[in-house]
């Protein structure tokens, strides 16, 4: 996986170098920043999770790239996501101060 400051996210290939897949859904926050700066992926590999300075998180489907589910909540960038054993939780941290738990 690489991502940057326009919001999107690619999963490569890591042995050919070849893109596979690039994750659309990421906005610019209010100071035109759309970093993407941490991405989980579950266990299985069914699910991918990430978080921005749009104050989301996001939940994709591994396998197709697309979104899934839009986690709102947090007031500021989130800069921390991680995600349980069986991939049924998501957790956030933000610079709003505060940590969420999320149903994935």
């Amino acid at each position: 996986f690489s991502a940057g400051d326009d919001g999107n996210i690619k999963k490569w290939d890591a042995e050919t170098g070849i893109e596979l897949l690039t994750l659309v859904g990421h906005e610019k926050d209010e100071y035109g920043s759309g970093d993407v700066m941490c991405v989980r992926i579950s266990v299985d590999g069914k699910k991918d999770c990430s978080r921005g300075d749009d104050s989301t998180v996001r939940l994709w489907n591994g396998a197709t790239g697309t979104s899934s589910q839009i986690m709102r909540g947090h007031i500021k960038a989130v800069n921390a996501v991680a995600l349980n054993a069986d991939a049924s939780l998501v957790y956030s941290g933000s610079y709003d101060w505060s940590i969420r738990e999320w149903d994935a």
